[in-house]
């Protein structure tokens, strides 16, 4: 349940949410970094705007979840991802958090162009 409820949240992300400010201001915790797939560190507005700027973005298509829980209510999410052709083949990692009323906000996201094999 819990490892289906956090892919929903994170393929948001993968489609028409990710042009959503609210949305993303919302999933998006305040103390957000993500380390992109070119390798660069980016802040939360830096990746708000950047996603808010996009004009069409490729299909997502996401597998191969697994979930680990660091500690209670900290959950590390591992998966692949591709576009919907099969290229930009990468492996993605998000740390997710759980506040006291019990919503879920990305913490920290990570994507890794995957080799052959990966």
């Amino acid at each position: 349940m819990l490892l289906e409820n956090l892919r929903l949240l994170e393929c948001s992300l993968h489609g028409e949410k990710r042009n959503d400010r609210e949305w993303l201001e919302r999933l998006l915790h305040p103390e957000f970094r993500e380390i992109t797939r070119s390798g660069v560190m980016v802040e939360r507005s830096e990746t708000i705007t950047s996603l808010l700027s996009e004009k069409t973005a490729s299909p997502i298509i996401s597998s191969d979840f697994r979930l680990t829980e660091m500690a209670r209510g900290c959950i590390m999410l591992h998966y692949r991802t591709s576009y919907a052709d099969g290229s930009r083949p990468a492996l993605r990692s998000s740390c997710w958090l759980c506040s006291e009323e019990g919503l879920w906000t990305l913490v920290f996201h990570q994507g890794t162009p995957a080799g052959c094999g990966a």
